[in-house]
């Protein structure tokens, strides 16, 4: 059996809910991956130790082998992993790859804690992503004792659902890899998915570029306001003058900072609605591209994705520094620490989306080397 025909999933949780939870989030891997060698005399290798440098490697070739119908991931899902800048990345990563495969049921969330605002329009993209899957709901399962009966039946649900999943994605993926071994309508494939990132792809440039300049706005403003408050400290305006310059600079931000945070919510709705195109040309435009203006025309795109990576990752260092003032905002004020969120939120959304764009600047080199 050829080594991605074996199944492997990836488990994707934080250790430190493992340890509140007394390890029963991996002892939770380990059952689902009992029970589903006891229902198909196969193993199901499930790599849950993220330190252990295998879990890098596997991850690593499984996303290059474009996940071939047989790899899981599976969230752990709880308010801390949302937190977790690691868990939104393995989400986004993974799921940008599913979908660009049309494998979207390889991404199997558990619900393991109620998570406030998890919905389908939640603007945090990562919880739109995970209320959007058919995530199981394990809430109610996670104080029963694992020996229990409605805890073993389940696991053994589980384990035939990933059974039915893998059955379809196979199917999927090889119906993939004849359309890609037919060259039967690759002219027209290759140019349809030119069009649609051609369309879609300046829709997010300009985000980038919308964000950039509202942020120079409100650093401008917290510059001018923590002036001010040393100002006021100097003439000894204590608790009281700084009291009033935040609720001055609150006022003076709220238009921007709501702003803020929407061009951050759009960023990632359309980073994510870009990026299975964008995989899908990366991986397709070598083997379809069969004239030079075709080939040009990928070249051309693929340098102005390597641009749009360059700017946003000479942005990371502004937006570290942007956020570690936005955390100190807080404690000024009761009316500053709502806009605080906001502006944390929407940094936590650029900052979740680098890792998409180094992912796919990796795979236009890997491209081009071949």
């Amino acid at each position: 059996m050829n080594s991605y025909e074996k199944v492997v999933g990836f488990w994707s949780y934080t250790h430190r809910d493992d340890e509140l939870n007394k390890g029963r989030i991996r002892e939770l891997a380990k059952l689902i991956s009992d029970e589903y060698e006891v229902i198909t005399a196969e193993d199901l290798r499930i790599f849950v130790d993220k330190n252990d440098l295998e879990w890098g490697a596997e991850w690593r070739s499984r996303i290059e082998a474009a996940l071939a119908g047989t790899t899981f991931c599976i969230p752990i899902v709880t308010p801390a992993f949302f937190k977790s800048p690691e868990c939104r990345r393995e989400v986004l990563t993974f799921s940008g790859h599913a979908r660009s495969l049309g494998l979207e049921e390889l991404l199997l969330p558990i619900l393991y804690v109620k998570v406030p605002g998890l919905s389908e329009d939640s603007p945090d993209e990562v919880m739109s992503l995970i209320a959007n899957r058919q995530y199981v709901d394990w809430t109610k399962l996670r104080t029963e004792d694992s020996n229990s009966p409605a805890h073993r039946k389940a696991v053994e649900n589980l384990a035939e659902r990933l059974v039915g999943i893998l059955e379809r994605s196979v199917q999927v993926a090889s119906e993939n890899e004849r359309d890609i071994e037919s060259p039967e309508g690759e002219e027209s494939t290759l140019l349809e998915m030119m069009a649609g990132m051609e369309a879609a792809f300046p829709r997010w440039t300009s985000v980038v570029e919308e964000f950039a300049s509202v942020m120079e706005v409100i650093g401008r403003e917290t510059g001018l306001a923590a002036e001010e408050i040393q100002r006021s400290d100097a003439q000894g305006g204590g608790f009281a003058g700084r009291l009033r310059v935040s609720h001055q600079l609150a006022e003076r931000i709220t238009v921007p900072v709501d702003r803020f945070y929407e061009l951050g919510n759009l960023y990632s709705a359309e980073l994510v609605n870009v990026e299975p195109g964008i995989l899908a040309l990366i991986r397709e435009a070598p083997r379809q591209a069969v004239s030079a203006e075709e080939l040009g025309t990928v070249e051309e795109f693929f340098s102005n994705v390597r641009g749009a990576v360059a700017a946003s990752r000479a942005n990371i260092p502004a937006l570290r520094v942007f956020s570690e003032n936005v955390s100190a905002l807080k404690g000024l004020s009761k009316a500053m620490r709502p806009l605080a969120v906001k502006m944390e939120s929407a940094v936590r959304q650029v900052m979740d989306g680098q890792a998409i764009l180094d992912e796919w600047e990796r795979l236009i080199n890997d491209t081009e080397k071949l």
